[in-house]
């Protein structure tokens, strides 16, 4: 399309979408087109291809989020030091090694005694994120797993704005607005609350806007029936081999917006959304049939006891919606105070008092559009599943729902309400980059409102990385310079203890599975909030003389612990050391030795 070649269609496009206005060759919102031939999206503008746009967005909100929050990601991805007291990110480094490993020795990849030692771990129900650790298997390869997760994290919140983006420039064939709402998106709080600990899982979140951008260039007719049932199984697939969590929010929100779509509707426009719906509907069979043996081994190896209060527990608290982080609280007192009577794991639901005035600008104004009123009732539809089974508004004691009983079914029984705030995410997206490209009036007011709301969202991001990486993130030098092959067997079992988290699963991801580990932390499902085995940790909770299990002082049950996990070597990091243990080791009177960063303390096979 040339540069203007359309203009008038795409302002009258608009205008039907907020004004209602009766526009020739459009039809309601949803509609899928008559003859589904490949035509030109709606023009910008900007006097810039679409991918160009496209291109500079994403270059955008890269030198915006790694220049200020993580240039140490990028500036020196070989260290691992995103958040190392905590296990996750070692673990999502674990899991971008295993894939690959285990596809490329012929293993099982959902079943490991390569950590957990010697039982070891069924990972079926755990979030090691196969489709993107297959995607990412040749970065991994030549540049190691940390690097591979670094260079992820670092980008997961660009990409996921530019996806948003994409679909806003869809919608509204503006740059302005589009990169406003890839803004609210890429660097919501429920992004930046994922990406401080590194859940991969969660951070990858660029396919949600990509299946609605999906939906709507099918609607427009810019790609045919076939093509989008593809696609669209495709990125159904991906999704559920990123997290399958996710995969069911999708669904889940996909079934609500296409019920909502045939209500608003009407009688007359309803058989293009019934059309859509059964293309979708092929697209989930397609990608459900691809990943049914991988589904179906997830489903069959759910835990058991786990999720009594799960939909409870990490649910959203409504005062969250206004109340930032305490550490972006603007100075003020009693905000700070807000924000730290709140769940953490609610924090995720902040989206700021602009932002949210805007969405009620925008459905005050222009609530005849049926547009209008898709985007404020999925908004809602979003909201409602995050608060879980219990309405929880502050300190306020919680109300139980109408809906609550439908917490208590198989699969929603293992679900985080919160996570359903992605979508809520997305649509506030949507509205900012309406609001923006609508011609309605008062421009000036409309922008103001809408660069306040964009910024209180930015104004919520907390540093990742400071801007020089810590002394204490290089690896030691027993593992980095390949010593553990000169002291350590090939599958010889050893315990690695540290202040890092699950160090003994980094460890392991960078030697290229050259030893098992006894421990290692994997969910809450199967492992206490610990990457040590039991008796283990209780060495570092009560004294070395301390009672255990038969009347055994704790370090005789650590002992048969080691025993029994057939550990050949205790590894302990140097440079982060757990001085309790370090001593209580010591004081079994072992054969230990200090070498390349570690202390190692070797275990007789025969401890009687």
């Amino acid at each position: 399309m040339q540069p203007g070649e359309d203009s008038d269609r795409a302002v009258r496009r608009i205008a039907w979408a907020i004004r209602l206005e009766s526009v020739p060759g459009t039809g309601p919102a949803l509609q899928a087109p008559a003859r589904p031939a490949v035509r030109p999206a709606t023009p910008s503008t900007w006097r810039l291809p679409a991918v160009l746009q496209g291109a500079i967005a994403f270059g955008i909100f890269s030198v915006f989020w790694i220049g200020h929050f993580v240039p140490a990601l990028v500036a020196h991805p070989e260290l691992a030091q995103l958040d190392q007291a905590s296990m996750d990110p070692n673990f999502y480094v674990w899991s971008l090694h295993w894939w690959p490993f285990a596809l490329g020795h012929g293993l099982d990849p959902l079943t490991t005694t390569m950590i957990g030692a010697p039982a070891g771990f069924n990972l079926s129900w755990l979030t090691t994120v196969p489709g993107l650790a297959v995607l990412a298997w040749p970065m991994t390869a030549a540049f190691g797993p940390v690097v591979a997760f670094n260079l992820l994290t670092a980008f997961a919140p660009p990409a996921a704005g530019w996806a948003a983006f994409v679909l806003c420039r869809r919608l509204t064939g503006q740059f302005w607005p589009s990169l406003a709402g890839g803004a609210v998106y890429g660097f919501s709080a429920y992004e930046m609350n994922h990406s401080v600990p590194g859940h991969l899982n969660i951070t990858v979140s660029l396919l949600v806007p990509l299946i609605a951008y999906l939906i709507v260039a099918y609607r427009d007719g810019a790609i045919s029936r076939r093509a989008f049932t593809c696609l669209l199984a495709a990125a159904l697939l991906l999704q559920m081999l990123v997290f399958l969590e996710t995969f069911a929010g999708v669904s889940v929100v996909l079934a609500a917006g296409l019920a909502v779509a045939y209500w608003l509707a009407g009688p007359a426009a309803r058989p293009p959304v019934a059309s859509l719906s059964r293309a979708v509907g092929v697209a989930y069979l397609a990608a459900i049939g691809l990943g049914s043996p991988y589904l179906v081994y997830v489903l069959a190896h759910a835990p058991s006891g786990f999720a009594r209060n799960v939909p409870r527990t990490y649910a959203l608290n409504l005062e969250s919606l206004l109340v930032p982080r305490p550490q972006r609280a603007f100075h003020l007192s009693w905000l700070h105070q807000a924000a730290a009577g709140l769940p953490a794991v609610s924090q995720a639901g902040y989206a700021g008092l602009p932002l949210l005035v805007l969405a009620a600008a925008l459905a005050a104004w222009t609530w005849r559009s049926p547009p209008t009123r898709f985007l404020v009732l999925m908004l809602i539809f979003a909201v409602l599943v995050a608060i879980g089974p219990e309405l929880a508004v502050g300190a306020l004691h919680p109300i139980p729902v109408p809906w609550a009983l439908a917490w208590r079914l198989p699969l929603a029984r293992s679900a985080f309400p919160v996570r359903f705030l992605v979508f809520g995410d997305l649509t506030l997206a949507v509205i900012v980059a309406v609001w923006l490209s609508a011609p309605l009036r008062f421009t000036a007011l409309r922008w103001g409102l809408g660069v306040l709301a964009v910024a209180a969202v930015l104004a919520n991001i907390p540093f990742m990385t400071p801007p020089q990486p810590s002394s204490r993130a290089p690896l030691p030098g027993f593992i980095t310079a390949g010593q553990y092959r000169r002291y350590l067997a090939r599958g010889e079992t050893v315990l690695v203890i540290s202040g890092r988290g699950n160090a003994g699963m980094l460890f392991q991801a960078v030697t290229d599975d050259y030893f098992r580990i006894a421990g290692g932390y994997v969910n809450q499902a199967m492992t206490q909030r610990t990457d040590l085995p039991a008796d283990i940790s209780n060495l570092d909770a009560a004294g070395t003389d301390a009672p255990s299990r038969a009347g055994k002082t704790v370090v005789s049950a650590a002992l048969d612990d080691l025993e029994d996990s057939g550990v050949g070597a205790v590894l302990f990091e140097n440079s982060s050391p757990q001085p309790h243990l370090l001593s209580a080791f010591r004081g079994m009177r072992l054969h230990s030795r200090v070498v390349g960063g570690v202390t190692m303390f070797q275990i007789p096979h025969d401890l009687s």
